[in-house]
This record gives C-alpha cells, structure tokens and sequence, in this order.
C-alpha cells in the first residue's frame, strides 16, 4: 500500500500540467523553465486550459492556411509575369515600336498586355530606377513623353531595362515568399494543387455575387491577378474567412510578422502552446525509488528502535534474569531475539520498501552508488537497535514502556529532522552527527536528482563528519549493548562504565570540533541565523560532557521508587543554575571565536537579550518539571504532560522571539528588552510571552515549595531504615534519576 500510493503521488505529481505544479517542479530542478512554452519572444505563451488552447490552434491553422495559400497565389502571379517579361523581351528584340503617339507601347494591345504588372499585395510595392529616374510599373516606362528627357530612339532600350529591373525585383520577391514559406516548414500547411480559371471564376462571382461572401478588396485582388490559372485554395478560403483573409492581404498584418521590408525570418510560433509535463519515466522511477528508499530508511532506524525499546522495558518490567533462566539462552542470545522478534513487522516492511526502492533505482542507472547507502543501512540500523535494546532497558526501570518508546522516538526523529535539513539541504555538514537518519537520507536523496537536495560527498570534512558519526553511534551501540549484559545480572548497575563515559564524552567534544571546523571553512558566514544555529549545536554537543561530569561527582546515585524532598529539589535546582551559567560561558566563549575567526568580531552587533531570556525560561521550565515529577509518587505522567505543553509553548516563543528581535535590531540598531518590552510588537504576542512566564515561574516554585506532609515525615521518619528500600523518603538527600 505504501509503495502503491507513492508510485501514484508521485506520477500525479510529474503529470500534472497545472501553472503551480510546473513552478514547483521548476523549482526542484526537475524540468527546465524553458522547455516547453514561456514568456520569452522565440517560444509560445504556456497554456493550461484546453478550451483556451483549442481555439488559438483554431486559429493558428486557420492563419496558416490562410498564409500559404496566398503565397501559392503569389508564386502564380510572378511566375506568369516573368513569363510574360520574357515574351516582351522576345517581342521588343524583334520589332520597333513607334513610341511618339504617347500611348504606352506605342499603342500595342499586345506589348501593353505583355507589360502590365499584376497585384502583388501583401509584398511590398514594387518601385525600380532606369536611368536615374524612380518608376512604379512598366507602363509608364513604356510611354513617351515630349517633355521627357528620353529620345524616340532609346525607348526600346529603356523599356528592355525597366524590364531587367522589373524582373530583378520579381526575384527578390519570389526570395521573400520562399523565406516566409520556411517558416512555417515546422508546421507544414497543407494547400490544395489544383488550380481554376480566373476570368471564368471572376465572372461567376460578378453575375452572381449574392451568392458569395468574398469581399470587395478580395474581388479586386484576385481580378487584377493577370495569371490565367488561380489557387483554389486562395479563393476558398476568402469566400470562407472574408475579413481574415482580407486583413491578410495587408502588408503590415500581424500575420506576416512585422511586414516584408524588415523581416525577421525566425520559424512561426503559436501564440501559446499547451503544457504538458516533460518528466520522463526514468525520473519518476528515481523520484519513487528515492522516497520508497527513504521510507524504508525510518522503518528500519525510527520504527524498529522504538519497538525494540518498549520490548526491552517491558522485559525489564517482567524481569530479565528469570527469562535468562528459564530459557537458558544467553544474554547475547537474547538481545538478538529482542531485537529480531518484536520488529518482523518492521523487518518485512521495510524489506520490502528497500528491495522496491533499490530495483527502482538500479533500473535508472544507480545501481553502482547504492553500495554505499545499502551499507549504512545496515551498519546503523544495527548500531540503533542496540542502542534502543540499553536505553530501552534502564528507562523500563523507572518509567513506562509506552513512555519508552515514545522518548526513544523523539530523541531519534527530532534530531533527525534537524540534522536531514542540514545535510541534505547543503546548509552544513553538522546534520550528519544528529542521529542515524541524517545520515541516510542525505545520501539517498540524491538520487532523485532535486536541485539543491541531496549530500554532496566531495568535501574532505564531509566524508569526516560522516565516517565519524557512523563510529561514533557503533560505539554508543556497543556501549548500550555492554551495558544491557551487565544489567541483565545485576539490575542497578550503572549505565556506563567510567571508561565508557569518559569515551563517550571525548566523543562529544569531537563532535563539537568538527562543528566549529564546518563553520569557519565550509559556511558563509553573512548569514547570522544560520551561524547561530551551528554555534548552539557545537556547544549542544558539549551537554553530554557536562552532564558525565555531573553524574560522576555524586556521591552515589540514586535508587527507583525514590521520592526527593523539597531540600534535595532546591539542591539540585542549585546545581542546574550553576550548570546554566557554565553552558552560557562555553556557548559566549564559542560565539565569541567563531565571530573573530569569521572576521566579524570588529562589526557592530547586539546581544540578543529576549531571545536569551526565552530560552532561559525553557531551560528552567523543564528542570521544574523534572523536578516536581521527582517528589510525587504518583502523577507523574500528569506531570509530564503539564510540563511538556509548557515547554512545548516556550519553544514556540523562542523562535517568535527571535524573528520579532531581528526585525527590531534591524530597525533601530539596537538591543532588545526581555519580553520585547521595548519592541513595537502587538499586544497578543506580549500576552503570549507574559503567559509563558507565568506558567514557567509556576512551575519552578510547585517544584521548590515545602509541603506539610514531607515536613511530617522527616519530623517522624518510619523505623523500617532498609536501604533497598526508597517508599519513604531519600537517605542521604541522593539525587533523583
């Protein structure tokens, strides 16, 4: 069902010839914006509308008929006129003509017929010089005139040069309609071969003109044609389409393209032409064999992690040794089962979507590049399903297994989401340390040929990141893995080994390296948002750093079921404040050197006080969340709920904050108030932030606050001191997990 309904998404998506769908399948890079139809002059107009394009080709084949059959008319016209020239010239070789009764041709019917010229419109008017002087036809040429400036003798020799003139330009003429006729050679209009006789069709239509709906500048036309035979074609069409064909006969009409003095003798276009999508289906194979890849891709390291968490904390709650015991498997047996037998659902899926998605792509000429992606697959899905199998089982301690896999599920697919926009996007290589997706779905989306989309692996620092975060989630796999074989025995064993925290953290560090390395050599540093971000995400990578350290400098951890008390809660609230102002000297310290490495630290710029605060606000909202769930023995999950909606709020705020901060920076060139106090905001977003601390400080003293009931009990603690035991109070004021 999956695979069906992307193959059908995506082929409506490439067949759609809608304007919208064109401009996103130009924007992805998917089709050129000039491939079929555009604004430009050398192309038609697009269309959409079929009705719309069904009569512009109405009309453009109606224009091309119209077109050729008055140049076959005109080839007729010239090529009986040269002939008729060229019997003039024979007729002029053999007899003198007497020139001085000042009639043309000396008064020859036969000559006069010879030299008369017939109409030749839309061509240009037919002009020509003989011995200096400009002439419009042959007749005037071929009379003498007392006062003219020719002698009697000459006039032979003057007619047979108006003659060579005449014909000279009939040449040109007949160019001009073989260059017009190329033009619509694309086309190829077809017009009829058969010819009728002129005098007897003109006849017809004079005696019986209410019959025909030619007009009168068509009439004169074909009358003054002079040729014997005329096109049929012609006179169909302007009995047919008498103002069209009329309006053709102009030299200047629309329809020979701006006129025949100065032509441009590009091929003929139509006004607009229909759209049609152009995607080929090579290019829908790699469109869905890239999804159907990148599907299988979150089947494998989204889904199967969370179901082998949950599987793993419900066996943690069963109780995993008595498993072991009854089974006599061994503990590597049983991670295996655990990881193979809840996801065979997930398996079958996913296999399924990887085998399509692979033909898909091996079909369009991909099959070598897949080696890679395939390779990772495996290699990470086997290194988060571990990870899933050691977290899965310490969390089943103390909370849900529901819970369990929905916090695996977050911390999978929220850092995915970031990091897969990164990388793929090409904004920075960082994405390819959040997790195990990033990873993947920058590598496979490259195959669907997106403009802009897709990892490029050209880079050194690329092929880094890469190779270091497959290492380093192997690692953190096998340290869960470690970790959960050691737990199976003995149930409150530490998650990590000192060893392993200690790697673990080097690991976090280098993370943090290779971010500050991708923003000072790989990222344009003009643009400040994107700076931010990688400056928090190399000192987020820093927290696992602090927080190992943190865990180590307890004095010992605490045990399940416990219950803090309002003094062990102002404690450890303490603590966090005194972590806060050490990650806000890193994230300033980081800023500060990227901002001098990037040349930027001489430039004016201000601090970004609201948005701080905001984000302070989420930092402190959550640890009282924390906390107050740490001093209810039941609730929680109610707790979890208020706490995660504020926060949620808060988040929300901060990215408002932050756009509404730049926008106030750049207008007034200088700081912005916590709250935007002193912002031009409207007064529901002022509201909005006010409800945002409120909830916040609410939270944080419902955490902090001393209750009566903790007051009686350390006043009466109960006999029963067992140290496995922690329904009654913290002995020792010991941290919550």
């Amino acid at each position: 069902m999956i695979a069906g309904l992307s193959w059908f998404g995506i082929a409506a998506f490439t067949h759609l010839d809608s304007s919208a769908a064109q401009a996103v399948r130009v924007q992805l890079g998917l089709e050129h914006e000039k491939a079929i139809c555009s604004d430009d002059d050398d192309t038609p107009d697009c269309a959409y509308d079929d009705r719309a394009q069904a009569e512009v080709d109405r009309q453009w084949s109606q224009d091309l008929r119209i077109r050729a059959a008055v140049l076959q008319e005109l080839d007729l016209r010239i090529d009986a006129t040269l002939d008729n020239l060229t019997e003039a010239e024979a007729l002029l070789a053999r007899q003198n003509f007497n020139y001085v009764n000042q009639k043309v041709a000396g008064g020859d019917p036969k000559l006069t017929e010879l030299l008369t010229l017939p109409e030749l419109s839309p061509l240009p008017e037919l002009y020509y010089y003989v011995d200096g002087r400009g002439y419009g036809d042959l007749h005037e040429l071929a009379t003498w005139s007392p006062s003219g400036v020719r002698d009697l003798e000459d006039m032979n020799d003057s007619v047979l040069g108006g003659i060579a003139e005449v014909r000279r330009e009939l040449s040109r003429y007949q160019g001009l309609i073989a260059s017009q006729r190329s033009r619509d050679a694309a086309d190829d209009p077809q017009v009829s071969d058969v010819f009728i006789d002129r005098r007897s069709a003109m006849l017809d239509v004079r005696v019986r003109a209410e019959h025909f709906q030619m007009s009168t500048e068509a009439q004169n036309w074909f009358r003054d044609g002079r040729a014997e035979d005329m096109s049929r074609s012609a006179f169909n069409l302007a009995e047919a389409y008498p103002a069209e064909f009329s309006s053709a006969l102009l030299s200047a009409n629309k329809t020979w393209e701006g006129g025949w003095d100065s032509p441009r003798w590009e091929p003929r276009h139509k006004p607009t032409e229909r759209y049609r999508s152009p995607i080929t289906d090579e290019q829908r194979y790699e469109l869905t064999g890239t999804l159907l890849f990148v599907v299988a891709c979150i089947v494998f390291l989204v889904v199967a992690p969370i179901v082998t968490a949950t599987a793993t904390a419900r066996e943690r709650e069963a109780g995993t040794l008595p498993v072991l015991r009854m089974t006599g498997m061994r503990a590597g047996d049983l991670a295996l089962a655990m990881a193979i037998g809840p996801n065979v659902f997930a398996l079958i899926l996913g296999g399924s979507l990887l085998g399509t998605g692979t033909l898909l792509l091996a079909m369009s000429g991909h099959a070598c590049d897949l080696l890679l992606p395939l390779g990772l697959l495996g290699v990470l899905t086997a290194a988060t399903v571990l990870t899933a199998i050691g977290l899965g089982d310490a969390l089943g301690q103390r909370v849900n297994a529901m819970i369990v896999g929905g916090l695996v599920g977050v911390g999978i697919v929220i850092p995915g989401l970031l990091g897969s926009a990164l990388a793929a996007l090409n904004v920075a290589d960082t994405g390819l340390l959040l997790g195990p997706v990033p990873a993947l779905v920058a590598t496979v989306t490259r195959f669907g040929d997106i403009h802009g989309l897709g990892l490029e692996l050209s880079g050194e620092l690329t092929k880094t990141m890469l190779a270091y975060s497959v290492a380093l989630q192997v690692g953190l796999g096998l340290a869960c893995l470690g970790s959960w074989r050691r737990r199976v025995e003995q149930g409150w064993a530490p998650l990590f080994r000192p060893q392993e925290g200690v790697l673990l953290a080097l690991g976090s560090i280098g993370c943090s390296a290779l971010t500050l390395l991708d923003m000072t050599g790989h990222h344009d540093t003009q643009d400040f948002n994107a700076l931010n971000l990688l400056t928090f995400l190399s000192s987020v990578f820093l927290l696992p750093v602090l927080a190992w350290l943190l865990v180590a400098s307890l004095r010992r951890p605490a045990r399940a079921r416990a219950v803090a008390d309002y003094v062990e809660a102002r404690l450890a609230f303490m603590r966090f404040q005194g972590f806060v102002v050490t990650a806000a000297m890193l994230v300033g310290l980081t800023y500060g050197l990227i901002m001098r490495g990037a040349g930027l630290g001489s430039d004016n710029a201000e601090l970004m006080w609201a948005t701080l605060a905001q984000m302070l606000l989420v930092a402190e909202t959550g640890v009282a969340a924390l906390l107050w769930a740490s001093r209810r023995r039941e609730g929680k999950m109610r707790v979890a709920f208020v706490g995660g909606a504020a926060v949620i709020m808060q988040l929300l705020a901060v990215v408002g904050t932050y756009g509404l901060e730049v926008q106030h920076v750049a207008v007034t060139n200088g700081a912005a108030m916590p709250l935007l106090a002193n912002a031009d905001v409207s007064p529901y977003w002022t509201a909005f932030l006010i409800l945002c601390w409120a909830i916040g400080l609410a939270l944080v003293l419902t955490a902090l606050m001393r209750r009566k009931d903790e007051v009686e009990v350390m006043v009466a603690p109960d006999e029963d001191d067992d140290e496995d035991d922690d329904d009654y109070g913290m002995p020792g004021r010991r941290l919550l997990h």
